[in-house]
């Protein structure tokens, strides 16, 4: 690599940003990666629970959100699945895909991908300056200024913007990036919390933390049904959490953003129709002498029965002959369709992504290049689309940051 090519800053050294660097230099431009941590790919470390979900089988513009999801098709048109796959064998990372369709590195080991980047970015010649926050971006006598935070300033012909969204602050995470974006004329969407645990305002459901049990989740605005998901439910002190609450907790924290509190509806026994549960419930009851709580131990673990007896509206000790028409329907109901409403979003702390961000109205997608100012590109979890749990928003940063360093560099 000669030392005339283009000179490229990139801001972050989370996915986005190791793949926007690696290209760029690999095509011959004088790459400065700018990282406010002591250590690159941090974030990246603890995805996919150390192991590096680095993309997934199935991907498809459906498994993605935002005000403009189609962004996704024109980015994945260029460098999609097949191209991220033969990228990481090409620097000795081949994939193995595990459950349903999420795609790992055959080492099953998160630091094993940021060992071969920090290897790959040194030999491409890559000048890695941690612990360097940038809080400036101006444009500067046809180029870009960048300003550290220790007064450090240095010119750029061309800037990728790849300093991630706001979740998970406590690995480096923070809204440095909107405010950079922001402060170069981006609209920016209020970041939201996405992929985390349900608060759910009822207190009698706390009663049940540490239960599991495979339900469906529907998630109800104005009456019509917005999202839903079917899994593994963990009930907890505050609310709910597992696969089939996190899978829709985007549309819950999107709605309570917009100023609506939406219903979520749990059915416990989603194998069985209406008429299907009538039919068990009647055979449960025919003890009449039994509790009525005692009656349900057979087919719901633990404190389940009685709990949701209690929120049905009815005393849990009473036998089963004792229940009015009425009773019998509500409990039915209970089981069937237990309609609950969400408390405040929990923070980012808890979440795996942070959804809103730069509208990529803003950019072009062949590019990822800024149609406000000329030589900024804005990729990742920045921008306005957050995909699914599975590998699909590491998808988006991978397929974002190469584009963004193909064209910064040319």
């Amino acid at each position: 690599m000669g030392n005339n090519g283009k000179s490229v800053a990139v801001i972050g050294a989370g996915a986005s940003g190791l793949m926007a660097s690696w290209q760029a230099a690999s095509l011959g431009a004088r790459v400065v990666l700018f990282e406010k941590q002591r250590m690159i790919g941090r974030k990246l470390r603890a995805t996919g629970n150390g192991r590096c979900n680095i993309t997934n089988r199935n991907i498809d513009v459906s498994f993605y959100h935002g005000r403009n999801p189609r962004f996704v098709r024109n980015v994945f048109a260029r460098f999609g699945l097949d191209e991220t796959v033969a990228f990481f064998r090409g620097i000795g990372i081949p994939l193995v895909e595990l459950e349903s369709g999420r795609m790992y590195p055959a080492s099953l080991q998160a630091a094993s991908v940021t060992r071969i980047f920090e290897y790959e970015l040194q030999r491409l010649g890559v000048d890695v300056r941690l612990h360097r926050r940038v809080e400036r971006i101006d444009p500067h006598e046809g180029a870009l200024r960048l300003t550290t935070a220790g007064q450090e300033r240095e010119d750029f012909e061309a800037v990728i913007l790849a300093a991630g969204g706001c979740a998970y602050p406590q690995l480096g995470a923070s809204r440095s990036g909107y405010e950079l974006a922001s402060m170069l004329g981006h609209t920016v969407h209020e970041p939201f919390p996405s992929i985390l645990p349900i608060n759910i305002t009822l207190k009698a459901l706390h009663r049940l933390e540490g239960i599991k049990r495979d339900c469906t989740v529907s998630v109800m605005r104005s009456g019509r049904l917005a999202d839903r998901s079917s899994g593994e439910l963990l009930f907890t002190k505050y609310g709910i959490s597992g696969p089939a609450a996190l899978e829709v907790s985007r549309t819950v924290n999107e709605s309570l953003e917009s100023g609506e509190a939406p219903d979520i509806v749990i059915d416990f026994f989603p194998d069985m129709d209406t008429d299907e549960l009538g039919s068990l419930l009647s055979e449960l009851w025919s003890d009449v002498e039994r509790p009525v709580a005692l009656s349900l131990d057979g087919v719901l673990r633990d404190r389940l029965g009685e709990t949701l007896v209690k929120i049905a509206g009815v005393d849990p000790a009473v036998p089963v002959k004792g229940l009015s028409v009425r009773q019998k329907t509500d409990i039915a109901g209970a089981l069937k369709g237990l309609r609950l409403k969400p408390g405040a979003p929990r923070a980012f702390n808890e979440a795996v992504v942070a959804a809103g961000g730069v509208d990529v109205g803003e950019l072009n997608p062949v590019s990822l290049e800024s149609r406000i100012l000329k030589g900024l590109h804005i990729t990742g979890e920045l921008l306005d689309i957050d995909g699914d749990s599975g590998g699909y928003n590491l998808q988006f940063a991978w397929s974002t940051g190469a584009l963004a360093g193909i064209a910064a560099s040319s």
